[in-house]
């Protein structure tokens, strides 16, 4: 590694106040442990920071996905009579649907 400082080690008391933040219950002997593996955590997000990427594209997946798209193709469209034909209530041209808003009466009766 090419003079990059480590990052500094987790104290004890950053474990405490990051646990109580997070609402974790912590017992006193869990606390180095944890300050060792958060520290190497750490050590390890900071040696990516000295890996020479110049030449890498940017891209969204390690593997190429080559997803299979359907055209973009108008459908023709139909009558507004063809698409009510088979809707189970309507309203003049429009469907009849029940009322979703609270405090709303107007909604199919339980008969459908």
């Amino acid at each position: 590694m090419s003079g990059h400082t480590p990052p500094p080690r987790i104290s004890a008391d950053e474990i405490r106040v990051t646990a109580e933040m997070a609402r974790l219950l912590l017992s006193e002997s869990d606390i180095p442990k944890l300050s060792d593996e958060l520290s190497a955590i750490l050590a390890y997000a900071s040696s990516l920071a000295e890996v020479d990427v110049t030449d890498v594209p940017p891209m969204t997946h390690a593997v190429p996905d080559h997803c299979r798209l359907r055209g973009d193709v108008i459908e023709p469209h139909i009558s507004r009579d063809a698409a009510l034909r088979n809707a189970p209530q309507r309203e003049s041209a429009y469907f009849a649907v029940p009322a979703v808003f609270a405090g709303s009466d107007e909604g199919f009766d339980s008969e459908g």
